[in-house]
């Protein structure tokens, strides 16, 4: 069942369109909607409006909307975080196959700036550092982003000190489940997703088995309904590179 404060977000969303002396038509047209979807966002009959068009007039409007979700039943939490450990733990074996030295839950705290890497990789052979942040359901993303760029920002000159690793170049990647609400929040965010994570795979594929350089990318993973990574096409290494790992002195 879902519950929204409908009355609540129509009067936002009218009070930010009248401050900003738009008129309805206006936002409609820049929205991609028809008036009278904006008219009725603002009279509260979200029934009659979709999701995908309230997100529309409200980055019009520069407004952030929140769903969130909660399970009656238990702690839906609990289910999520099995999720999340199930893609990490997936993450980890693909990269270690790969050669890649990986760290899980990297924690920080430099001067203010906080957080943990849920997947840090290092590649001796081309010196390059993979900050992976991994996301089960894509929410709140400002602060997914906003955390993910702290995070390229502060996390390589710590592990240089730390383990010593001259780096190179450093790498990061956005990791879920290739869900249709999670795919569909990238297709309404395009040009966001666009300039933030370019690659995709295969390219991303090919970039993991030999890196070249900087990358910056979204992984989406198949998923059992439980949330677990199934059927995903294994990154291998190449049959050159395998064949140099099982006669060592050819």
């Amino acid at each position: 069942m879902v519950q929204m404060d409908g009355r609540r977000v129509g009067r936002v969303l009218r009070a930010v369109r009248l401050h900003r002396r738009l008129r309805q038509i206006d936002v409609a047209l820049a929205a991609g909607v028809s008036q009278s979807v904006v008219s009725r966002a603002e009279l509260a009959r979200l029934h009659r409006v979709s999701v995908r068009e309230i997100d529309q007039i409200a980055q019009v409007l520069d407004v952030s909307i929140f769903i969130d979700a909660k399970w009656n039943a238990g702690n839906v939490d609990r289910l999520i975080d099995r999720s999340h450990a199930s893609i990490v733990e997936f993450v980890v074996q693909e990269l270690r196959g790969l050669g890649w030295e990986v760290i899980v839950e990297y924690g920080f705290n430099h001067f203010g700036d906080r957080g943990s890497v849920d997947v840090l990789a290092w590649h001796p052979a081309t010196r390059t550092l993979l900050i992976i942040e991994v996301k089960s359901i894509l929410t709140d993303l400002q602060a997914t982003f906003t955390s993910l760029a702290t995070k390229v920002r502060v996390v390589p000159k710590l592990v240089r000190r730390e383990f010593g690793w001259e780096i190179a170049s450093v790498g990061r990647l956005l990791v879920m489940p290739g869900s249709k609400a999670n795919r569909s929040v990238v297709a309404n965010h395009a040009a966001t997703f666009g300039t933030l994570f370019p690659r995709r795979m295969p390219s991303l594929r090919s970039w993991l088995r030999r890196p070249d350089g900087p990358v910056a990318g979204l992984w989406f993973l198949s998923t059992s309904p439980g949330g677990t990574p199934t059927n995903v096409r294994r990154v291998r290494p190449r049959r050159a590179e395998r064949a140099a790992r099982t006669n060592p002195q050819r």
